[in-house]
């Protein structure tokens, strides 16, 4: 089980809220922590009133944190239960649902769609991505039209099946319907890329575009057709 735990994937040591990741836990229970932690944390921490300092964004939410010199840019949606940290891009046209805490230095760019996940310091999603119910890691880049889909094709179903994760031999339920990926720190997708529900992508990972990844895949791994690791 210590494959799918935090330390594998990610050095916490700079980002500011890494109290919502779950200790010596399988990461999908840190996505189902995601809205406890940021109740936890409006409570200690009062939001503010931003629309004056946003004027032409849409500030949506009751709860919204915004750390010091991010640009929030017109066009903008910012939903509710939101952290978002310190120097940070959210471009126009993004569009941050609930349950999002965002490190450092990350950009949200147009067209890009986040939501219930965790993005740790410098990460980048700049074009037309969807991120649901995942975590990226450190100094990353989501390529162009990335997906990171958090759904079985049976989710619409009368009795869906929750998302599983084969290892070894072995199968490991989340117990959740929604699950998307883990992206370790230093890994970058191209565009058009496909993540598939369930999957842990290691540090350091080149995953190669227009295409479909799944599984887990090894830090360091390059996959992309055309090249020879």
């Amino acid at each position: 089980m210590e494959r799918f735990f935090a330390e594998k994937y990610f050095d916490l040591s700079d980002f500011e809220f890494k109290e919502v990741f779950v200790e010596n836990k399988p990461l999908w229970e840190t996505v189902k922590n995601i809205e406890q932690y940021i109740i936890m944390f409006f409570k200690e921490k009062q939001s503010k009133n931003l629309g004056g300092r946003f004027p032409r964004a849409f500030m949506e939410g009751e709860h919204i944190y915004v750390g010091e010199g991010t640009k929030i840019y017109p066009g903008a949606y910012v939903g509710d239960n939101v952290i978002i940290g310190n120097n940070c891009e959210i471009r126009p046209g993004a569009f941050i649902r609930e349950n999002v805490i965002l490190g450092d230095e990350c950009i949200i760019g147009n067209s890009c769609e986040i939501k219930n996940s965790i993005m740790l310091n410098k990460a980048w999603t700049s074009h037309f991505n969807y991120v649901g119910d995942s975590i990226i890691g450190n100094n990353t880049n989501i390529a162009a039209s990335t997906i990171f889909a958090n759904i079985r094709f049976d989710f619409f179903d009368e009795n869906p099946k929750t998302i599983g994760i084969k290892s070894d031999g072995e199968y490991y339920d989340t117990g959740l319907l929604k699950f998307g990926s883990i992206l370790g720190d230093g890994s970058q997708t191209g565009c058009k890329t496909l993540i598939n529900p369930g999957t842990f992508i290691g540090k350091r990972c080149v995953l190669g575009g227009f295409k479909s990844h799944r599984g887990l895949i090894a830090d360091n791994s390059k996959i992309i057709d055309h090249l020879k690791d």
